[in-house]
């Protein structure tokens, strides 16, 4: 059986979580990836990691032709939409009903929470962007008419009492990541850091990750070999104000390969993944946790989605832009580095058991077999 899926945009992070999917469901299936380019090229972390099919982006009426094309490209014999967006579950409802195809929609983010921080500029982004083929109208629009997928999975327990369906977690392969694999000192070496103590934040930086807090609580800690490292940085506005942070105790790395995640994660003395608790984090779960899980790092996170039950046992939890507590977990974690580590070890195998691929491959062959 071919699994069809639909990535709303192949040149953003966006693509992550299509990605996961793909990799999982390789495993037991036939799979594509099609979606419209809306940047420049395929999203770097993972563009050299499949074969992706893809057509133009651009605004409308020029997207039109694309949308054709999409539907032309689409040969499996199910359909998986990743995110409600017009250009991934759009082009999936309208296949459905030409080809009678059923349609899985998988949703990892509140879409339209993210524009919900002003209810001014709420109105303003519905009105203003209809020439984009994912403006917020329009993905609005897509969230109401996600019933009529035929199975639907997330990402967390908010979207799923939103959305419905079955909780498929960003997986990871616990055996590429595997911290036996990777020499933490010799990496060090490699990135030109010695013997600092390094607080680890992974993944996009955005206001609602949490990173400048991070930055904020360090400075309470009257440390000299502290140093706050930033991994995945993009070239926008808000990179380009933390870069403008940079001082001999912050140092910030732009995007990376998925296969170079597990060296930079050697090398952290712990992760820190601080989001606040805003619309468009509290269905959110960052997916770099897993990844830190699966190399056995200690972990500071906050009560925002369901990092509580993730790091249940094997992680320090927080309440979001509580700076105070976000430090005296940081220092804990220095000053008790063997018991942290068995935190780290116990997130590890918590990764194994529950959001390995493995564990994957079991929700979401219950929803697909059927479709054999």
């Amino acid at each position: 059986m071919k699994i069809s899926i639909l990535s709303y945009d192949l040149s953003h992070n966006c693509l992550g979580r299509a990605h996961v999917l793909a990799k999982a469901l390789q495993r037991l299936y036939d799979v594509e990836i099609i979606g419209p380019i809306f940047g420049d090229g395929i999203w770097e972390p993972v563009a050299g990691d499949f074969n992706y099919v893809s057509v133009p982006g651009g605004m409308y009426p020029r997207f039109a032709s694309s949308a054709r094309k999409m539907l032309e490209l689409i040969d499996g014999d199910v359909i998986y939409a990743v995110k409600p967006r017009p250009t991934s579950y759009g082009i999936g409802l309208l296949k459905k009903l030409s080809s009678k195809l059923p349609l899985v929609l998988d949703v990892d983010d509140w879409e339209v929470g993210f524009h919900l921080q002003s209810k001014s500029q709420f109105f303003i982004e519905f009105c203003s962007s209809m020439r984009s083929p994912n403006g917020l109208a329009y993905t609005y629009l897509m969230e109401k008419l996600a019933f009529l997928a035929n199975d639907i999975t997330v990402s967390s327990t908010f979207l799923q009492n939103k959305f419905g369906g079955i909780i498929v977690p960003h997986g990871r392969d616990t055996e590429a990541f595997d911290p036996q694999k990777f020499n933490g000192q010799l990496f060090r070496k490699k990135y030109g850091f010695t013997n600092e103590k390094l607080i680890m934040f992974f993944g996009t930086p955005r206001p609602h990750k949490g990173v400048e807090d991070i930055i904020e609580a360090v400075k309470k800690i009257e440390r000299r070999d502290l140093k706050v490292v930033i991994v995945g940085a993009n070239d926008d506005e808000y990179s380009r104000k933390l870069k403008r942070l940079e001082t001999n105790n912050i140092q910030i790395f732009g995007m990376q390969p998925f296969s170079k995640i597990p060296e930079f994660l050697s090398m952290a003395d712990m992760v820190v993944l601080p989001q606040h608790s805003t619309p468009s984090a509290v269905g959110q779960v960052p997916a770099k946790v897993f990844d830190a899980m699966a190399m056995a790092k200690p972990i500071v996170a906050t009560n925002v989605s369901d990092l509580s039950k993730i790091l249940d046992g094997c992680g320090l939890i927080v309440e979001p832009g509580n700076i105070g507590a976000l430090s005296d977990n940081i220092r804990w974690i220095l000053d008790n580095e063997n018991e942290a580590q068995m935190l780290g070890n116990k997130a590890r195998e918590k990764c194994i058991k529950e959001y390995s691929w493995n564990a994957m491959e079991k929700a979401l062959s219950g929803i697909f077999d059927k479709y054999q």
